[in-house]
């Protein structure tokens, strides 16, 4: 006759319940890091210009699929970090409809989503050699793709509108800078929050003729607490040159944010810089 240890059976049992515990905490981690917001998708984009792949984040409006319209389109550099904040964004501002139902595309690398993942911003979101920053340079490749490539994509297979915004902060509104100033009709208006311009502001106010009939908007910012020298006269001088070059001169606003530091203000500048461009006044 076989004699039951019971001691062995509860130890096989313990082991199967945590085990069957482990697998069920697996399962939901896997399910939380795979969770995008409402009417959004993350695709990965391989550019031919940049010889590189990029993450997008879209999203596109509650509606979008039952309604016979065409959409504007905001467009954010540093998408990995400013694709949430500018969904929740744009959401308070619908709400006291300061702005329209709009597609968001955000231009990531992952890296919010993947450890492994390397943040290339340095590399695409400037156009010159830099010693600050190691693979600097690649800004007129990063350019060619949005132009190209990305944009053609967004338009092809999103319902889409004439109107398009870029946004960007820091290295991104260098980037968002250059490009307001060498293809000022490729986006209808541009939000550049607290530029990085001190290495390149010598080269940026040579080519900032030409914008007598400029029709879209520039909305640039800086804080108060940031630096003279990186941000506030870089920034002042540009706009001072601009200003001599516009007809309309409400077409660009500087926005100065009362006591802001570099990383208090993105928020900020995406906020009044979409009131700005919607505002019909």
């Amino acid at each position: 006759m076989i004699k039951i240890n019971h001691k062995i059976i509860l130890i096989f049992l313990s082991l199967f319940i945590l085990s069957c515990n482990s697998i069920i905490l697996n399962s939901s981690a896997e399910k939380k890091r795979d969770v995008l917001t409402k009417y959004t998708e993350l695709k990965t984009f391989y550019s031919q210009e940049v010889s590189d792949s990029f993450y997008l984040y879209i999203r596109v409006p509650k509606n979008y699929e039952n309604e016979n319209k065409n959409y504007p389109v905001l467009y954010l550099l540093d998408g990995d970090i400013s694709f949430n904040m500018a969904t929740s964004i744009v959401r308070y501002l619908q709400y006291g409809n300061d702005v329209p139902e709009i597609i968001i595309v955000g231009i990531g690398y992952g890296s919010m989503i993947n450890d492994e993942k390397i943040n290339f911003r340095e590399r695409d979101y400037t156009f010159s050699k830099n010693d600050l920053f190691k693979q600097s340079g690649g800004g007129i490749n990063f350019l060619n793709f949005i132009k190209k490539e990305l944009i053609p994509f967004v338009d092809k297979n999103y319902k889409t509108n004439d109107v398009r915004i870029l946004n960007g902060f820091s290295l991104g509104g260098l980037f968002t800078t250059y490009t307001l100033l060498k293809e000022k009709n490729l986006f209808s208006s541009y939000i550049a929050g607290s530029p990085y311009l001190k290495s390149d502001i010598d080269s940026l106010l040579k080519i900032t003729t030409g914008f007598e009939n400029f029709d879209g908007k520039l909305f640039i910012t800086f804080g108060e607490l940031e630096s003279e020298i990186d941000y506030k006269i870089p920034i002042k001088n540009l706009v001072d040159e601009l200003h001599k070059n516009v007809k309309n001169e409400t077409k660009i606003k500087l926005q100065i944010f009362e006591n802001g530091t570099h990383f208090t203000t993105p928020a900020e500048a995406l906020t009044y810089g979409l009131k700005f461009i919607f505002d019909e006044n």
